[in-house]
Protein backbone atom coordinates (compact mmCIF):
# COMPACT_ATOMS: atom_id res chain seq x y z
CA UNK A 1 0.00 0.00 0.00
CA UNK A 2 0.70 3.15 -0.76
CA UNK A 3 1.28 6.12 1.64
CA UNK A 4 2.27 9.88 1.81
CA UNK A 5 5.57 10.53 1.98
CA UNK A 6 5.62 13.86 4.65
CA UNK A 7 3.27 10.93 6.48
CA UNK A 8 5.82 8.97 6.68
CA UNK A 9 8.61 11.18 7.53
CA UNK A 10 6.37 13.17 10.29
CA UNK A 11 5.57 9.80 12.28
CA UNK A 12 7.37 6.73 11.05
CA UNK A 13 10.76 8.25 10.36
CA UNK A 14 10.43 9.77 14.03
CA UNK A 15 9.15 6.68 15.28
CA UNK A 16 5.52 7.98 16.83
CA UNK A 17 1.83 7.77 15.80
CA UNK A 18 0.18 9.94 13.26
CA UNK A 19 -2.93 10.17 14.97
CA UNK A 20 -4.93 12.53 12.28
CA UNK A 21 -4.16 10.00 9.97
CA UNK A 22 -4.46 7.04 11.68
CA UNK A 23 -1.41 5.58 11.74
CA UNK A 24 0.33 4.04 14.53
CA UNK A 25 4.01 3.18 15.26
CA UNK A 26 4.65 -0.34 16.26
CA UNK A 27 8.27 -1.59 16.59
CA UNK A 28 12.04 -0.46 15.35
CA UNK A 29 14.27 -3.17 13.91
CA UNK A 30 17.68 -2.96 13.12
CA UNK A 31 20.81 -1.29 13.53
CA UNK A 32 21.87 2.18 14.00
CA UNK A 33 25.73 2.91 14.21
CA UNK A 34 25.74 5.95 16.34
CA UNK A 35 23.85 8.16 13.28
CA UNK A 36 26.55 7.06 10.62
CA UNK A 37 25.41 3.54 9.29
CA UNK A 38 21.74 3.38 10.24
CA UNK A 39 19.34 0.77 8.93
CA UNK A 40 16.44 -0.08 9.95
CA UNK A 41 12.58 -1.34 9.57
CA UNK A 42 9.61 0.35 11.06
CA UNK A 43 6.68 -1.50 11.69
CA UNK A 44 3.68 0.34 11.89
CA UNK A 45 -0.05 -0.12 11.73
CA UNK A 46 -2.72 1.35 9.51
CA UNK A 47 -6.63 0.37 9.70
CA UNK A 48 -5.94 -3.09 11.69
CA UNK A 49 -3.11 -4.47 9.35
CA UNK A 50 1.00 -3.92 9.63
CA UNK A 51 3.12 -2.50 7.01
CA UNK A 52 7.01 -1.77 7.13
CA UNK A 53 9.26 0.58 5.58
CA UNK A 54 13.17 0.76 4.98
CA UNK A 55 14.99 3.66 6.50
CA UNK A 56 18.29 3.76 5.45
CA UNK A 57 20.86 6.77 6.08
CA UNK A 58 24.42 5.01 4.86
CA UNK A 59 27.92 7.25 4.35
CA UNK A 60 25.34 10.42 4.75
CA UNK A 61 23.01 9.68 2.44
CA UNK A 62 19.35 9.01 3.35
CA UNK A 63 17.62 6.80 1.01
CA UNK A 64 13.94 8.82 2.01
CA UNK A 65 15.89 11.96 0.12
CA UNK A 66 14.70 9.83 -3.37
CA UNK A 67 11.50 8.83 -2.23
CA UNK A 68 8.39 10.05 -4.28
CA UNK A 69 5.54 12.07 -2.96
CA UNK A 70 4.07 8.19 -2.55
CA UNK A 71 6.24 5.44 -0.64
CA UNK A 72 4.90 2.05 -1.31
CA UNK A 73 4.86 0.06 2.14
CA UNK A 74 4.80 -3.94 2.39
CA UNK A 75 2.13 -5.54 4.25
CA UNK A 76 3.39 -7.65 7.31
CA UNK A 77 2.03 -10.30 9.77
CA UNK A 78 3.66 -10.47 12.46
CA UNK A 79 4.49 -13.83 14.02
CA UNK A 80 6.29 -14.35 17.88
CA UNK A 81 8.71 -16.66 18.50
CA UNK A 82 7.51 -19.46 21.70
CA UNK A 83 10.45 -20.17 23.98
CA UNK A 84 10.10 -22.96 26.33
CA UNK A 85 12.48 -23.92 28.88
CA UNK A 86 13.00 -26.87 31.43
CA UNK A 87 12.88 -27.01 34.83
CA UNK A 88 13.47 -29.33 37.51
CA UNK A 89 10.43 -31.00 39.44
CA UNK A 90 11.61 -31.82 42.85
Amino acid sequence: MKFPKNIILDSVAERKSHQSYGLEFVQELGNDDAGYSEMVVIIFKYKDKFYSVDIQHVNGENNYDHWDDEVDCPEVVRKEAIQYYWEEVK
